[in-house]
């Protein structure tokens, strides 16, 4: 009997990368979408809790229902399509574990579902007290957890998006640095799997697309951006090299999985700050004991961090670092010295002069963090000119995306758009021309509360920011720039500032 040849697995990420970008075909050759609107960064996490109602206090997204009217708003249909261009889902914030036996019933019918045949004392071994801590680490039935506490405690939005599928439009998912998660297909099948029960058929499954890094439609050239950000750097691949089962992470997710998550306990929406070093002043300011418990319990990933970054990423882990640790560096000093009559002596009767520093160091400190951030932009600036460097646009992402898409082919029109998120701002730039073609770069912003330095008027905002692009009579996308206004129930145009002069 001859042998029966080997099926490709499915659940082989290369495979399935292969057969996505089969997929992804349909988007971008032929006939393309009339109307497609963008939104990035939502940031869901574990939501609501099942039944107070209450939102958790690690949890950003706090908008489904006005995610479900815009969409309902938007009248789904064929040929529209709807990109949530990265960091939908933060798989870093579901930092809990399965502790009920109901609840590893629960996981071990999911995967059963799926076709992964687990125990529920398998599965209660996998866990270790680090997972306990700080969440279940990447392997892929463990991110299909993470990624079923989200759909219980976001179901409005997960509503929402079964109902865009189910009544004609297109849905595509865009990997960001926060979902990284969606690189395995057995969480991909998971959230095929959640859009069924809510309503999706599979005829409407089918109109679910996946991609990994970026992708071009006609004129519109579409990518979260992360990799552009020197603290994401993913240059080593998407898994450890060996350890094949788990995903390899950038640098700032490790600080996000074992201190933002866990300064949140506290204080709700310090993920949500920028820059991140202002997270520690608030955190000595209002909780100073349990701050400093936290932050020593969460260098425990110093180790790995180091290992796994690169010389660049290294400085600018210690300088990050260096700035959160600052506040309790300077609170931890004063203790001692009243605590401790000999530190007393020693500091004020043997070095004067360094007792005088460090006071007038402690006093300041925040300014002198900022003043440290206003003069490396300066130097940049100036060693840019130095070398007659062109600007090309107004930060980092802009700058990267040109540099990628310059010498990419596009139809000829009047208008190239490089779209992306990660920044959290909104933001639209003019880019140099490429072949004639005039460039903007939009930046799709965030759908949870904004603290931005240059905005005190949205301190604390939530605003609900997307991008409708439109064909014209030529078949070439046209943009508008524009914000969900959910007490009108209609969208609206988006008011952006232009940066200050110092920025």
């Amino acid at each position: 009997m001859a042998e029966q040849p080997l099926l490709p697995d499915p659940l082989d990420p290369k495979v399935a990368v292969a057969l996505e970008t089969a997929r992804l075909n349909l988007l971008t050759q032929g006939e393309t979408p009339h109307e497609i609107l963008i939104v990035s960064d939502l940031h869901l996490g574990r939501g609501r809790e099942p039944y107070t109602r209450r939102f958790i206090c690690t949890e950003n997204f706090v908008s489904d229902q006005a995610f479900e009217r815009w969409l309902r708003a938007s009248h789904p249909e064929d040929k529209k399509l709807l990109v949530l261009n990265g960091d939908t889902f933060d798989f870093i914030r579901v930092a809990n574990c399965p502790e009920t036996p109901q609840e590893f019933a629960q996981w071990q019918a999911l995967l059963a579902r799926l076709g992964v045949a687990k125990t529920v004392d398998q599965l209660q071994a996998a866990i270790c007290k680090k997972e306990e801590r700080y969440g279940l680490q990447t392997d892929d039935y463990k991110c299909v957890w993470k990624l079923l506490q989200m759909a219980e405690g976001h179901q409005e939005f997960f509503r929402a998006l079964a109902y865009w599928v189910e009544n004609g439009g297109s849905l595509l998912m865009v990997k960001g640095n926060h979902d990284l998660d969606l690189y395995w297909p057995l969480v991909r099948k998971a959230m095929n799997l959640f859009l069924q029960d809510e309503g999706a058929s599979t005829l409407a499954i089918e109109r679910v697309f996946y991609c990994d890094a970026s992708i071009t439609i006609h004129n519109v050239y579409i990518e979260h951006g992360h990799r552009y950000d020197p603290q994401q750097d993913m240059s080593a691949g998407p898994t450890l090299p060996q350890q094949p089962t788990q995903l390899n992470l950038p640098l700032a997710t490790f600080i996000a999985r074992y201190l933002i998550n866990q300064l949140e306990q506290l204080e709700p929406f310090l993920g949500c700050l920028v820059p991140s070093e202002r997270v520690m002043w608030i955190v000595l300011r209002r909780y100073p004991v349990a701050g400093i418990g936290m932050l020593t319990r969460s260098l425990t990933f110093l180790r790995r961090a180091l290992q796994l970054t690169s010389k660049r990423g290294t400085l600018w882990y210690l300088v990050f670092l260096a700035s959160v640790c600052a506040p309790f560096g300077m609170l931890v000093l004063f203790i001692v010295l009243v605590c401790f009559q000999k530190a007393r002596d020693l500091m004020f009767r043997t070095y004067p002069k360094i007792s005088f520093a460090v006071g007038v160091l402690s006093v300041l400190a925040p300014y002198l963090v900022s003043a440290l951030r206003e003069i490396t932009r300066r130097v940049s600036k100036w060693l840019a000119r130095r070398r007659r460097e062109v600007q090309i646009g107004e930060d980092d992402l802009a700058k990267g995306v040109y540099q990628s898409i310059r010498y990419m082919t596009f139809p000829e029109g009047n208008k190239i758009y490089a779209v992306m998120g990660h920044t959290h701002d909104q933001d639209v730039q003019t880019l140099p021309d490429i072949r004639g073609s005039k460039v903007l770069y939009l930046n799709t912003g965030a759908w949870i509360p904004v603290w931005p330095d240059d905005r005190p008027d949205l301190a604390g905002q939530v605003l609900f920011p997307f991008v409708r692009l439109q064909k014209n009579s030529v078949g070439e996308y046209q943009h508008t720039y524009c914000e969900w206004r959910d007490d009108r129930g209609q969208p609206a145009e988006a008011y952006i500032l232009a940066p200050s002069v110092a920025r």
